[in-house]
This record gives C-alpha cells, structure tokens and sequence, in this order.
C-alpha cells in the first residue's frame, strides 16, 4: 500500500472518530448504536445537552462537523418534501461565515494557479476579505486595465477535507438504510449521492464562471437584469475573477428608499427575473437570497453567486404551470393527478385522503381574489402534503419552490401589495400558447414517432428477456393495493397508444399502396379507397396526439 492510501486510511478513521464523537455529544447515541459504530464512541462525551429541542442540536451539531456539513444542512433546509418544518427553520440558521485565511496563504494559491505573481495580474488586491466561507473568501482587487473585480478563492487544502467528508457521509448513508429501515423512504444513498454531485460543481470554479456566461447569454438585451462579466484570463478551478457590481442588498429597504428608485418597480422586476429563468431559459439562479440580489443604480437588478443552478426541461415547466392553473381553478383532481405523474413511486398512503387535504388546502383561500393568493406557499403546502402519503416530490421541484418562495418573500417585503399571480400569469400564459402551436405538435409528432419505433424495435428482447427471469424465479413484483390501479390504468394507457400507433401507421401504409396501385373507383384522379384510409389516419393520429398532450406524456 503506498504511503499516500495509507495517510488516507488514517485521516478516515480519524474523522470518522471525530464525526460519530460529536454526533453522540449532541444526543443522537441511539442512531450510532442503531448502526453498529459504538466501538467509536468516547463514552465520557455521551451526554444530553440541557433544554435543546432536537432541531437546535442539529444545527449545533453540523456547524461543529465543519463546511461540508453545513453545506449538507443548508441544502436539507431547501427540502421541505424531506424534512420536518421546524427542522427547515433550525437550519436556515446554518451560517457559513469562518475567519478568513491568511493573506499569504491566500497569495500563494493565486499565484499557483494563475501562473503568475500577484502584482503582474492586479494593480491592487485587498489582503483583506470582505466575505470568508467555508470553502472560499472573496477579495477585491483591480486589473491593470483599471477594472474593478472580486476575486473568488478556494481556501488551500479545502478539497481534500470535502471529499474525505463525502466518503464518509456516503458510507454512514448506506449504514442507515440497512439497519434503519425506517430511514429508507427518503433515499439517504441517493440525497448524498445527489449532495456529492452538487459540491463537486462548486469546487470547480470554472463550472460557476459558466454558470455566469450562460446567464449573460440569457439576458442579453434585458436592460431590467444585469449580469456581471468573467475575466477567463484570470480564472482557474480554485480561483474565479468576476467584475465587480456596485449596488444595494435588495434587502436593505432603507437604502433603497434613498435612492428613489420604485420598490414595486424592484419586486416586479425581481420576480419577472426568476420566473423568466425558470419558465423561459429553463435554467436558474437556486439561491436567490437577498445577499445573492443586489438593486443597481438604475434600478435593474444584479444577480451574484452562481454556484448553486437548477436546470429544467419544459414538460416540467409545464407540468409546474399546470399545478398553478390547478391551484387557481381550484382543482384538486387536476393536481393530485400531476402529483402523481411527477412523483416518484413509493409506499403511498390513501389517494382519497390526498384529496381531501389538497382540496382543504384550496378551501382555505376560498372567496379570496387571486391578488391575495400566496401561490408559491400554497404550491410549497402541497408538496409537503404529497410527501406525507410517500409521493416523493423530485429535487428539481423542490429547487424551483425554494426560489419562487424566497423571490415572493423578497417581493412583499419591499412592496406588501406584491401581486405574483400577476406577474406569473404571462409565462404561464406563454407556455401554453407553445404546447398548441403547430410548429411544437410537428416536434412531439417526431419525437413521439421516434419513440414508439424505439420502443417497437426493443419490446420482443425485454419481453424475452422478463419471461426468462420469470421462469429462473429471479424476478420479485410486489403490488401495492393503493398503487395497482394506478399502475394498470398507465400500462392499459400505453398498450392501447401502442396499438392505436401501429394501427394509423397500417392505415398510412396501405393507404400509400392502395393510390400507387390505383385500386377501385377514383374521385378526383386518387382512388377513394386510398383516400378514406388517409383521411381515417388522420383523424386517428389527431385523436392520439391530443391524448398525448393533454397528458403531457406517452
């Protein structure tokens, strides 16, 4: 084994020690003991921690464990379809802010990864920094040309420690789901899997200065939304150079009364930014506090830090516009049926009593005008609600909530007559108008077209392939009662799309030979036979398409 492995060896069991020790310390022995690791405990730390509610001790407990828990909490706190309320609100207290790295240490990086001395790249470089984190601090400095920026840099070492951290988190995640079974339902593998991927991202500081181009390919021409500039030149993996935007925290109420400038006109502009992002590019800012949102003198609003992104296609635009629609017609069929094509399949509870508590969801804002609808809460209730009966809502969802909620927050505090179903209402409008326009149905006919033929060709080897792990007893089907309607309503739906596709194709075909034949009596030069076949395709394969977007799958 070489000495490297072996130093590595050492460091994970030494963390893995430090990690269970504080676990314990904070009062969560009986998970340790649940998954076998008490030979690590130092019995003396093993006490309760007076009045502490179980939320507080997590919180303490993971700002203790270092950055990558921190940033697993903070991340947690984004996931209100996972945990508890009074835990998401414990945790949005999670602060990231350490004391800064030396400014030798920290010269010395730059350095290291541009190649050249500090003095050759920028003209002045505050050794102070104005924001410090667990993964990096932000300096500012000025080019030689006289551009002002900030300077983004990982703090030396960092990495290391990070994905030692997720060695471990992936090793305890797994440990839970064998003997904590209960722990299963909300894929404790999969959300570190999941957590992993995303830091990976953030340690790559190139991946963030695109993140920061696409944005600005975004927005081009829009005056209300300003995007800052990468300086590539000067950016690394661990070092990012970004030009530096002067204006006001959207938070500062105060400030930005001084200045003028509408705050209505701020609100407005602020949610029309996000809703473009998510309804229009498909690709937003999943972050959007009010520290990550500046007001700039003209009153166009600046977006920083962009290390945490989401991406979107637009069946789940749609999908996401359709829960919206539902919620204003207040239709809770129409949105437990979506909850049900979005979510993922586990142990659900009783579809009846989902209804119901959707349907007093809506009730509550019976007789109230849309203006006072608080639409991003009441989407965020209903997520939570679906999650209770075991609809597991996807993340994607859960990312666009956070950010429609924290914009809407930022929206009534600056302006408390902020009217988002207003703002909202032309996106979604939008959308729509692109779902029946012709030129899309031509997309989803070839596409829908590609995929039935795909399925075709595989369909006699999966059918193979089934009957021979049938017939070797490899193959286990556990039905749930709630879920067994539901499943055989979709696969009855899908055989008979199947079937009614290879029918229209038939018509079409025959069709096809009946005119080059010129069989039977003719009505204009074309033999009627051919004729009728076309027309009957046609009304068939209208029937299917509108089948298939109604439903918004096949």
């Amino acid at each position: 084994m070489r000495l490297s492995q072996l130093n590595t060896t050492y460091l994970h069991a030494k963390r893995y020690r430090e990690i269970i020790n504080v676990i314990v310390k904070y009062g969560f022995g009986f998970l340790v003991e649940k998954v076998g690791l008490v030979r690590l405990i130092k019995r003396e730390k093993y006490r309760e921690l007076g009045r502490l509610t179980a939320p507080e001790r997590v919180r303490l407990m993971l700002e203790e464990l270092g950055p990558t828990f921190i940033k697993f909490g903070q991340i947690l706190a984004s996931r209100p379809d996972l945990i508890p309320q009074d835990y998401i609100e414990e945790l949005k207290k999670l602060h990231d802010r350490i004391p800064g790295v030396g400014f030798e240490s920290i010269k010395r990086q730059v350095e290291k990864e541009l190649g050249k001395a500090i003095e050759e790249v920028y003209s002045f470089f505050d050794p102070h920094p104005f924001a410090a984190a667990s993964i990096a601090q932000v300096h500012r400095a000025m080019l030689k040309g006289g551009q002002e920026v900030v300077v983004k840099i990982q703090r030396p070492g960092i990495e290391r420690i990070i994905r030692a951290d997720l060695d471990i988190l992936h090793n305890l995640a797994k440990l839970a789901e064998k003997h904590i079974p209960e722990s299963r339902l909300y894929d404790p593998v999969g959300l570190v899997s999941e957590f992993a991927r995303a830091m990976q991202k953030e340690l790559d500081f190139t991946k963030e200065a695109w993140n920061v181009e696409k944005f600005r390919r975004n927005f081009e021409g829009d005056i209300s939304v300003y995007v800052p500039k990468v300086f590539w030149e000067y950016t690394t993996r661990k070092v990012l150079t970004i030009e530096y935007v002067k204006g006001v925290r959207v938070d500062q109420i105060d400030k930005i009364s001084k200045t003028g400038i509408s705050k209505k006109k701020i609100a407005e502009n602020g949610a029309r930014a996000i809703l473009k992002q998510i309804f229009v590019h498909g690709f937003f800012h999943a972050d959007p506090h009010p520290g990550n949102i500046l007001v700039r003198p003209d009153g166009s609003i600046a977006f920083i830090d962009f290390g945490m992104v989401g991406r979107i296609d637009r069946s789940t635009m749609r999908k996401m516009a359709e829960i919206m629609l539902g919620v204003i017609s207040k239709d809770e069929e129409r949105i437990v049926n979506l909850l049900l094509e979005i979510g993922a399949s586990e142990k659900r509870g009783n579809l009846e009593e989902l209804m119901l508590e959707v349907q007093d969801i809506l009730d509550r804002y019976y007789g109230k005008t849309l203006k006072e609808i608080n639409m991003p809460e009441l989407i965020n209730e209903i997520f939570l609600t679906a999650g209770r009966h075991g609809i597991k809502i996807p993340s994607k969802f859960a990312l666009l909530c956070k950010a429609i909620l924290t914009i809407d927050g930022i929206g009534r505090q600056l302006y408390p007559e902020f009217d988002f179903i207003k703002v909202a209402k032309p996106f979604v409008r939008q959308l729509f108008r692109e779902r029946y326009n012709p030129k899309y149905f031509t997309k989803d006919i070839r596409k829908n077209i590609t995929n039935i033929m795909r399925s075709s060709a595989i369909l006699p080897d999966l059918i193979d392939e089934i009957y021979n792990k049938v017939k070797r007893e490899s193959i286990k089907i556990d039905f749930e009662y709630n879920g067994l309607e539901k499943f055989a309503f979709e696969l009855n739906r899908m055989a008979n799309r199947m079937v009614f596709s290879l029918i229209v194709a038939s018509l079409i075909v025959g069709s096809s030979l009946v005119v080059r034949a010129g069989i039977g009596p003719t009505v204009g030069g074309m033999p009627l036979m051919g004729i009728l076949g076309f027309v009957l395709a046609g009304l068939l394969g209208l029937g299917l398409l509108i089948s298939i977007l109604k439903t918004g799958i096949m």
